[in-house]
Parts: structure tokens; C-alpha cells; sequence
């Protein structure tokens, strides 16, 4: 005889969707609510505050011709790797020019330059993720609404006391 034991499925922040971006091509997306996601996230809106508050952005003081500010890295890269690092996951249909008819397997790499063709597929991978981490969040806290399931075993409640052991002496002090 085979046993089968079936677990409740788990709150998926970490779920995926595939998504057509074209006919014939789709790229998988994954949550907002990965947590490598939003560390990453956190990091890059510090790196933007410390470089705004460095050169005054957003005050009288700031010069948007200081020499130092084309040589950082711009917050608008950096949302893109962050996109194709974590929530861009893989794809579908995409084909090198130098290779047509042969789907090119997917990495960092190639999905920047696909956003660069297609800027519109950030914004979608974007609005997915944060749609599967929006869900995964509204079924956590339907499922903290339900009362448990009663279960086979015996009832719970207060523990009996335990036995002293002979020959031991309890001491109460006032």
C-alpha cells in the first residue's frame, strides 16, 4: 500500500506568471515580494537619497552641469538590472538577429537590451510582480481569517501536573 501525505500549499510571494509581451513571445515574472527583491530595492533607493542629498537635488543649490554627476550610475540602470535580476525571470520566443528561428536562452544581459527595444516590458514585469506579490498577500490574510480544522487527535488543553519522584522533597518558602 502507498501512503500519500498532501501539504496545504504555501503563501507563494515567491509565485511566477508568464506574460505575452508579443505574439508568440512571453517572459516569466516573479514576485514583488521576494525578499532578494526588496533588499535590492531598499539598497538602490538609499544609493539615489545619499547621491540626491550629496548634490543638493531638489535645493537652490543644486547644478545639474556638475561634472561629477554623469560618471554615477543612473537610478534609471539600476531599476533595470534590479527588474531583470529578480523579477524577470525567464522567456520565451525571444530570437537573436544573428540566429533567427532559434530561441536564445535567456540572461541579465539580453533582457536589459530587450528593455532597451522595449521599454514598455519594465513597466509590464513591474506591474505583474507587483499583481503576484498583491495576491499572494490577499490570500494570507484570508487564510489567517479562517479557523483551523479540527483535527484526529486528542483534545488539547492544560497539562497534568507532574508526578514527584520518590524521595524528592519540594520546599515552599514564604
Amino acid at each position: 500500500m502507498a501512503l500519500v501525505i498532501s501539504q496545504a500549499p504555501k503563501l507563494d510571494i515567491e509565485g511566477t506568471r508568464w506574460v505575452e509581451i508579443a505574439p508568440g513571445v512571453k517572459i516569466q515574472v516573479g514576485s514583488a515580494a521576494n525578499p532578494k527583491f526588496k533588499s535590492h530595492h531598499a539598497m538602490i533607493q538609499r544609493h539615489q537619497s545619499i547621491v540626491d542629498s550629496r548634490y543638493g537635488v531638489g535645493t537652490e543649490g543644486f547644478d545639474p552641469v556638475n561634472a561629477e554627476i554623469p560618471d554615477i550610475e543612473s537610478m534609471d540602470d539600476m531599476l533595470v538590472d534590479l527588474v531583470c535580476k529578480h523579477i524577470i525571470l525567464d522567456w520565451e520566443g525571444v530570437e537573436e538577429a544573428e540566429s533567427p528561428g532559434v530561441d536564445t536562452p535567456y540572461t541579465q544581459e539580453r533582457a536589459k537590451l530587450l528593455i532597451g527595444l522595449r521599454p514598455d516590458v519594465y513597466f509590464t514585469a513591474l506591474q505583474v510582480a507587483t499583481d503576484i506579490a498583491t495576491r499572494a498577500e490577499e490570500r494570507a490574510k484570508e487564510t489567517a481569517k479562517k479557523p483551523s480544522t479540527p483535527t484526529a487527535g486528542g483534545v488539547s488543553g492544560q497539562a497534568s501536573r507532574a508526578r514527584k519522584r520518590a524521595g524528592s522533597e519540594s520546599v515552599l518558602r514564604a
